[in-house]
């Protein structure tokens, strides 16, 4: 029914495939909206600036996945440097989202069922909240085609399945190495020193006979730990 009427849009008026919302409450807004609206899937690119605390985005999560609906997001490296971010798409896998992870993403992103787009039109917060919103057009076919090439390139970010003994800090650290985080940022997190992070890493890499953080990676995987 949606997508017979965005295509009845785009053959009368093609502007109206297209609205731009301004301000916080005008996006927080159409993001309700958007998700209220998913009857299949949901895809998001995250990665910073962050527009509003994560708990009415764990909310939205809930409720999606309560309804039946699949969500995939894929999580920038540098913003889950922060510990706050990081706990959040800790939480999301929990409920049931599929997770993954790339050094950065492109922007950020919400396509929902493959139709409906939001996207911001400013680089940061400096500049004013400002998004648009896109209906189903071959910009949206575009922009899903663009998250399904980065989901194939992106890291898993998930929980241990077989942990093979390992302690919660060992679990932790694995999950922090599989989604591509710099030293600094996880010892931060730890609450250790680079030191004692590395020491622990090749700790990990000897007890899986792995040469490399390449390789301990891959076993790790293999093994159902990431």
């Amino acid at each position: 029914m949606a997508t017979a009427y965005e295509a009845g849009l785009l053959r009368e008026e093609p502007s109206r495939l297209v609205e731009v919302a301004s301000g916080e409450g005008a996006i927080a807004a159409r993001l309700e909206e958007m998700y209220a609206r998913a009857e299949h899937e949901v895809c998001l690119f995250d990665t910073p600036p962050y527009l509003a605390p994560a708990g009415p985005q764990v909310d939205r999560q809930a409720d999606l996945l309560s309804r039946g609906i699949l969500s995939r997001a894929i999580y920038s490296a540098t913003g889950l440097e922060d510990p706050k971010i990081l706990s959040r798409a800790f939480r999301m896998v929990e409920l049931g989202e599929q997770a993954r992870v790339l050094p950065s993403v492109p922007l950020k992103l919400l396509v929902v069922d493959g139709c409906r787009a939001l996207l911001p039109l400013t680089a940061s917060a400096a500049g004013g909240y400002c998004a648009v919103v896109v209906w189903h057009s071959a910009v949206t076919e575009a922009l899903q085609k663009l998250f399904e090439l980065a989901w194939q390139q992106a890291a898993p970010l998930g929980q241990a399945v077989d942990d093979g003994g390992l302690s919660e800090s060992e679990r932790t650290l694995i999950r922090l190495l599989a989604a591509g985080m710099k030293d600094e940022a996880v010892a931060r997190h730890l609450g250790v020193s680079l030191r004692t992070l590395r020491r622990r890493v090749s700790e990990l890499q000897e007890r899986l006979g792995a040469a490399s953080r390449f390789q301990l990676g891959m076993r790790a995987s293999q093994r159902g730990w990431v």
